[in-house]
């Protein structure tokens, strides 16, 4: 079964949220979720967009790490961060899901 779009958003978001991802690493993560690369590219590349997840190059000198605007073409270079924006994002969703679990629970 696939993952609903919310439900994806937010496992990618959790799959970055630790540190930074490389996309072959997050391709792993949630292979689990039944999702395909490009799904995952389409959610990556919208949380970019919606200021959710930064991508960037990283580099063994100083500056460690390079924010760059990540597309489809180049996507697999890229590493991904979750930001603030995307933190807060996530907790609300986690929120949302708890309280909906605590209502099915209770029927």
């Amino acid at each position: 079964m696939t993952a609903s779009f919310q439900e994806l958003d937010r496992v990618v978001l959790e799959a970055v949220s630790e540190d930074y991802q490389s996309f072959e690493a997050v391709v792993s993560k949630l292979s689990q979720a039944n999702c395909g690369i490009a799904e995952i590219q389409r959610v990556l590349l919208s949380s970019i967009a919606n200021k959710l997840v930064a991508a960037y190059l990283l580099h063994a000198d100083p500056p460690y790490a390079t924010e760059v605007g990540a597309d489809s073409e180049n996507i697999s270079r890229y590493w991904f961060c979750i930001t603030e924006e995307g933190r807060r994002y996530l907790d609300r969703q986690v929120r949302k899901q708890a309280v909906f679990q605590g209502r099915r629970g209770s029927r």
